[in-house]
């Protein structure tokens, strides 16, 4: 799916984060990360974005295009890569104040609802305790889908964006709906910072 032209609508909201860390995941909509990516550094000049890339979103957007673009590291999401963060997985959550997952895939989606811990991102998705957001890409849905994703919002620090009317690349007609929408996907993780920063400490419900 890809998002509707967005025009007066692509005002920046308050992001108070200052590192995000992307997962770029295999739907043709990576090929528009690095459009984001620019957007993020024109709106949000003291951001600092890192980028962990499946290998199947590497079909459609190349890692040195992502490098030149984002303001902090980038690396293939694999334990077999060379350009890891420090500590991999625990450098990866340590670096971040938030997570998004830019494009998500059902497959993705349905791989952490699962527990899965196959990649050095996924694991630091699965452990963090920061705020996570889900811009969903999903060409369908059904039951089980719909019970996952329930599952994962579950979790305090996780919530999926709200979507917009998107051009289906499958169907080719605008009968589909996509979270891929960077405003949505900071909205999301501000809302999720404020909520867990107004949760009181242990010694202050005492």
């Amino acid at each position: 799916m890809t998002a509707a032209d967005p025009g007066a609508a692509m005002a920046p909201p308050v992001f108070t984060c200052r590192r995000l860390t992307l997962l770029v995941t295999g739907s043709v909509n990576a090929a528009l990360v690095p459009y984001w990516l620019h957007w993020l550094r024109q709106m949000y000049p003291d951001l600092t974005v890192s980028v962990g890339v499946s290998p199947m979103a590497q079909r459609f957007v190349q890692l040195d295009a992502l490098r030149a673009l984002a303001s902090g590291a980038v690396w293939a999401d694999s334990w077999e890569s060379t350009d890891l963060p420090e500590g991999a997985h625990i450098g990866i959550e340590s670096q971040a104040e938030c997570f998004g997952v830019f494009p998500a895939t059902i497959n993705t989606t349905m791989r952490l609802a699962a527990g899965f811990t196959d990649t050095p991102t996924m694991m630091a998705l699965q452990l963090t305790k920061k705020p996570i957001a889900i811009a969903s890409t999903f060409p369908g849905t059904n039951e089980i889908v719909k019970r996952r994703c329930a599952e994962l919002e579950r979790r305090p620090n996780l919530r999926f964006t709200g979507t917009l009317p998107a051009f289906s690349v499958s169907a080719g007609d605008w009968s589909g709906t996509t979270g891929f929408f960077m405003p949505l996907l900071l909205t999301v993780l501000e809302e999720l910072r404020t909520a867990s920063n107004e949760v009181p400490s242990p010694t202050e419900t005492k």
